[in-house]
């Protein structure tokens, strides 16, 4: 019976001998700490609260999916400026995560720095300008979802004018601004489309400024990309298009629906193929096909939509999955 027991004994050195070495030669920078799949760390980083019941939102959401599917250690920090984000996203590689999401348009530059300085890191930046062999990028195709809630905006709207307010003008909002009246004005070509860049990624008093105005000025209809909209069509008594999260329990009589955004299924795809050692630097994009970028319940406000444009928009979301239809990604400046 001593036999069996010695065995086992001079496996478990044998292991603890082989995670001793490998913890080792992570330190020493000679293995890429990423790769090590049992000792996998995630981390996000975020401009926002993650309670903000969108972008932020949808980034943590996602993070703590990937936690529960693939039960790996995530960490997070939310209200990081521009200004600080480096040094919070080299933090996170000098403790060991392997896997570090700058979930930030403005990002950018300070994942490529830290990606320069940590090259056993993986990074991954939202919709970064430049890559590097450790770090790779990430869109929000919502544009593809704007075109739909175009269509729904047009099949709502009593006064043929409808408005828009997003953050910056950054090429991901761009696309959405211009798919969104895409969509409006393949139902209504004549339809008055209003839009404004506040300057800020979270301003909501700013934001709520904005879409009163394009109220005063017509519109009945808001797309709203930036916290505070909402709070002008509840005030307005108009209504508004929610983003990234069912956004109705903000506003029960005004959120028609919602274009919603699951960044679960991108963060766990990932993270397996880092654990896999399969990842590439490049750019990952998943959106209606893939059942990421969806259209949120209607709570009965259904009944203020064309039934003939609702019938549309079900027909142009299978045509998108099909492949029939593209949504044409235009983001060239706007006035």
């Amino acid at each position: 019976m001593t036999l069996p027991v010695r065995g086992l004994g001079l496996a478990l050195l044998a292991r603890a001998f082989r995670l001793v070495a490998a913890l080792f030669l992570i330190g020493a920078g000679l293995v890429p700490a990423a790769y090590a799949a049992d000792a996998l760390k995630i981390a996000m980083v975020l401009p926002g609260p993650i309670t903000d019941n969108d972008w932020n939102s949808v980034g943590y959401n996602g993070l703590q999916a990937a936690a529960k599917a693939l039960g790996v250690e995530v960490a997070y920090s939310e209200n990081v400026t521009d200004a600080d984000a480096e040094r919070v996203i080299r933090d996170y590689a000098q403790r060991g995560y392997g896997l570090v999401f700058a979930h930030s348009f403005s990002f950018g530059d300070a994942a490529l720095n830290a990606a320069e300085a940590f090259p056993n890191t993986i990074f991954m930046a939202g919709t970064a300008n430049s890559l590097a062999p450790n770090l790779g990028t990430y869109s929000n195709p919502d544009y593809q979802g704007a075109y739909l809630a175009g269509m729904l905006a047009a099949g709502t709207t009593k006064n043929n004018a409808i408005g828009w307010v997003g953050g910056m003008p950054a090429p991901n909002m761009l696309a959405n601004l211009h798919a969104y009246e895409a969509g409006a004005k393949s139902i209504k070509p004549t339809i008055n489309v209003m839009h404004t860049f506040i300057g800020s990624w979270y301003d909501p008093p700013k934001a709520k400024e904005a879409a009163i105005a394009q109220v005063e000025q017509g519109a009945d209809v808001l797309s709203a990309q930036g916290v505070g909209v909402i709070d002008a069509a509840n005030d307005k008594k108009v209504f508004a298009l929610g983003a990234m999260t069912d956004q109705n329990h903000l506003g029960p009589q005004s959120v028609v629906t919602s274009v919603t955004w699951d960044l679960g299924p991108l963060i766990i795809d990932v993270a397996k193929a880092v654990q896999a050692k399969t990842w590439k630097s490049e750019n990952w994009s998943y959106g209606v096909a893939k059942g990421s970028v969806q259209l949120a319940d209607f709570h009965g406000l259904d009944k203020n939509i064309d039934p003939a444009v609702q019938k549309l928009v079900q027909d142009k979301i299978a045509a998108i999955k099909s492949g029939s239809f593209e949504v044409p990604l235009d983001t060239s400046n706007v006035k």
